[in-house]
């Protein structure tokens, strides 16, 4: 199995599929809502402020799961953005990620 995706320059977004955006705050964790079938891959960006990620069965916290820095934006194949728990960081602010769906 390949380890990276080759996509056209130009990529297609999802028809019909609508962005969903994340705000966390406090200790709170968040997943976003099911995709739309023909989506293969997400892109997100982090706002505001850094947010953590898990991909398994352990829960986000603000010491847990993998750094994703505000300011900077991310591509996930579909399925893991389906089973991502995000996180804010740090102790104060709110962090707002927002999604895209792409299909290639």
């Amino acid at each position: 199995m390949p380890n990276s995706f080759v996509t056209n320059l130009y990529p297609k977004p999802t028809p019909s599929a609508t962005d969903q955006t994340l705000a966390l705050n406090s200790a709170s964790t968040a997943q976003f809502t099911a995709f739309e079938a023909g989506t293969k891959y997400i892109v997100l960006d982090v706002q505001d402020a850094d947010a953590r990620v898990t991909f398994d069965t352990s829960a986000a916290s603000t010491s847990n799961g993998h750094i994703l820095y505000a300011g900077r934006s991310y591509t996930f194949s579909a399925r893991a953005a389906e089973v991502a728990v995000f996180a804010r960081k740090g102790a104060s602010g709110t962090s707002t990620i927002h999604a895209s769906e792409f299909t290639d």
